[in-house]
């Protein structure tokens, strides 16, 4: 498909290297992931077009699921459908692993659609050293628009609310997680496009458990018998956030 003729096109010359008024075309061309937010130096993608095998995908009881899903998804063909397991305490939990870890400032956005009752949101990133493991994870209550910080090992501590929330079910959020290896401290957490400064709270450290490596996590959870579906779409992974 030659550069500056239709897609339906007779083949022509082909050019690499366009000026700024041509980026409009290629960026329809490539039909970037939906994003606000993309500062920084973007390090992963996916809007699970080519399916989940980017993933470690895990629930933990036999009738909760996590899978493809046409109806609602914002990026077209597909989101994901993420189910916890009835029987109380159980998620839907999503897990992409980078091998090589990034000592700086890390950010993860991506965007949600939930129906009602609902119960928690994780949003997680986490690092491995040979110094100890860093977890930075984030629990967000939509029936409360509570926002808390910690692990289930540890507890948690609320840091800010976002009020509950209106707008229709099923209308998809946008969230975005900032945090500094270096520094072992939160940045900050955005939600509908407003932060939530969260730079006077540190990781929790722990005794490292694997290799030197780190992930990011987005996680359904219910501490009731009761299963809720949470929708996820359109995530980003970036490093050098400012």
């Amino acid at each position: 498909m030659p550069h500056g003729t239709p897609d339906w096109g007779l083949v022509g010359p082909i050019s690499v290297l366009y000026g700024l008024d041509d980026l409009a075309e290629q960026a329809v061309r490539v039909g970037a992931v939906s994003s606000w937010d993309r500062i920084g130096h973007v390090v992963f993608q996916d809007n699970f077009s080519e399916g989940l095998g980017a993933w470690y995908s895990v629930v933990s009881s036999a009738d909760g699921t996590i899978t493809p899903f046409t109806e609602t998804a914002l990026s077209p063909p597909f989101c994901v459908r993420l189910v916890n397991g009835s029987g109380g305490a159980t998620y839907a939990r999503m897990r992409h692993y980078l091998s090589y870890g990034y000592r700086g400032q890390v950010g993860l956005e991506c965007s949600v659609a939930y129906g009602p009752d609902i119960e928690y949101i994780k949003f997680g990133i986490s690092s491995s050293l040979p110094t100890g493991r860093q977890l930075f994870y984030v629990r967000f209550t939509p029936g409360t628009g509570d926002l808390d910080h910690g692990s289930d090992a540890v507890g948690w501590t609320p840091f800010d609310n976002v009020g509950v929330l209106g707008g229709n079910i099923w209308e998809w959020r946008n969230a975005k997680m900032v945090v500094d290896f270096t520094t072992g401290f939160f940045v900050r957490f955005v939600f509908l496009g407003t932060p939530y400064d969260m730079s006077a709270i540190p990781c929790v450290a722990m005794v490292p458990l694997a290799p030197w490596r780190w992930h990011v996590m987005i996680e359904n959870d219910s501490s009731t018998a009761a299963q809720y579906i949470l929708h996820l779409d359109d995530v980003i992974v970036t490093i050098d956030q400012p």
